[in-house]
């Protein structure tokens, strides 16, 4: 009984294809992953930067409607004041505002700036408002 030598010496190249593949579809594993994570890291910080930014817009029109309470306008007793939200979109979110008034052509302007910040972050938005 012959034995065929030529099948027992193949050069076996599935072994590092498959070995390749394997790195290959890790290191797409590893980036799809990092892009996942990236994606929502700034998916947050866009819901944190939008709530400040009404946070901020709420204080503005607290302090107008203050503010506009006295004609002309006048910033009132306090220049700066807080203001702390409860409700569900604000919760954890302030504003603190600042009024400044000045005289233009015998007008009084009153210049608001509202400073809204939630969640103890790093994220803050700020509006300007100037009433006559």
């Amino acid at each position: 009984m012959s034995l065929n030598n030529s099948r027992f010496k193949q050069s076996g190249i599935s072994l590092p294809v498959t070995l390749f593949i394997i790195t290959i579809m890790s290191l797409i594993a590893v980036a799809v992953n990092q892009l996942n994570q990236t994606s929502s890291q700034s998916y947050g910080q866009n819901i944190l930067s939008t709530r400040a930014f009404y946070a901020s817009e709420s204080g503005v029109q607290l302090r107008a409607s203050d503010v506009l309470d006295a004609m002309p306008c006048v910033c009132g007793g306090s220049a700066d004041v807080e203001y702390d939200f409860t409700v569900l979109g604000l919760s954890q979110c302030n504003a603190a505002t600042t009024c400044t008034s000045f005289i233009a052509n015998g007008d009084t302007i009153c210049t608001i700036i509202s400073i809204g910040r939630c969640d103890n972050s790093n994220v803050e938005r700020s509006v300007e408002v100037r009433l006559k």
